[in-house]
């Protein structure tokens, strides 16, 4: 990757932040970004809260872990202008002279045909985010652990259990019915057929032989919890580690040859090593993300979903925060920037 340090020089006459065609010193909006990005004082100004929401998108899973702004950009290494020469792979075979021991071999080659994929930056830092920790803390806690033996109930009931077997029956699946139906929440969902469901279930014909066997022994627990309401606890800043490959597109470009690209260019830069490690507690969707900066203007073309209705800027806004959230699922942090 290298130190990040780098020298450009430019003829001295007036920088104009555009979409111009380049000629008599003027930068046009590519070069316009890249100049923004190789100074200090201007490179964290390229991306909005809402570009930054995009790439935490691309890069974290927001929905295991919610974050929030406002968000800002650590540049710990940015390299500009960075050219990675094509892969291509080589595979063979061949026999030995007894034509038994077979060889294989595959090379990689780097540099032989096609053109160097073109990666306007490479940008290991992080971005902040703000997020909320909340710690439950339990109040109160009761545990009912009922028991099938209702036979110490019908005795404390009736002075003694009932002689005629049928009575006795009727006694022991009432109480059961009545026992089991104290721990649910919808209680009066447990009918008598769900009772001859569970004494089938365990083998038993009828609720006084569910009774004998069961007898000392515990059925399942009902355990409620009652938790304390969290603390107004203020968002705190957490830096998440980010990697990723800037390419820089003015208006008209292709967006079927930038998918492709990208994809090139990520798995270049994957290899390359660009990765940055992230901690246990966090869930990443993409080790490597690679980053599109594009006009503003872009999404005023009504061909990018989302803009339906509202005033011009409102329609320009929903075409970029709908594209930048289905771009997040391929790796691709998608910003913006007026011209």
């Amino acid at each position: 990757m290298g130190d990040g340090r780098f020298a450009i020089v430019v003829p001295s006459r007036a920088v104009r932040h555009g979409t111009g065609s380049g000629e008599n010193g003027a930068v046009d909006f590519v070069d316009g970004v890249l100049v923004r990005l190789a100074d200090p004082g201007t490179r964290a100004a390229v991306f909005d809260d809402e570009s930054l929401a995009h790439l935490v998108e691309a890069a974290y899973d927001t929905e295991a872990m919610p974050v929030a702004p406002p968000y800002s950009a650590v540049f710990d290494e940015l390299t500009l202008g960075f050219a990675a020469a094509p892969v291509t792979l080589a595979e063979g075979e061949w026999l030995g002279s007894g034509g038994t021991a077979r060889t294989e071999l595959r090379v990689r080659l780097h540099g032989l045909g096609g053109s160097a994929l073109r990666i306007d930056a490479l940008w290991r830092g992080s971005l902040v985010v703000r997020t909320s920790v909340a710690r439950d803390r339990v109040e109160d806690l009761d545990v009912a652990v009922p028991a099938f033996d209702v036979d110490p109930q019908i005795v404390a009931d009736l002075g003694a259990l009932p002689t005629d077997p049928a009575a006795l029956e009727t006694e022991r699946r009432t109480r059961l019915v009545a026992r089991l139906r104290a721990g649910l929440h919808q209680p009066a969902a447990f009918t008598d057929a769900h009772l001859d469901r569970l004494l089938a279930g365990v083998g038993a014909a009828t609720a006084g032989d569910l009774v004998t066997r069961m007898r000392g022994q515990a059925a399942g627990a009902t355990v409620k919890l009652r938790y304390a309401d969290p603390p107004a606890a203020p968002p705190t800043p957490r830096h998440l580690p980010f990697a990723a490959a800037v390419l820089i597109r003015d208006r008209g470009f292709s967006l079927a040859d930038l998918l492709v690209e990208t994809r090139l260019v990520r798995a270049r830069a994957e290899d390359l090593g660009l990765d940055v490690p992230a901690p246990d507690d966090v869930r990443r969707r993409h080790r490597v993300v690679a980053v599109w900066v594009v006009p503003i203007e872009t999404f005023d073309d009504d061909g990018w979903p989302g803009g339906d209705t509202g005033t011009d800027a409102q329609k320009r806004a929903a075409r970029f925060a709908r594209a930048g959230q289905w771009l997040a699922r391929s790796g691709i942090g998608l910003a913006a920037v007026a011209t």
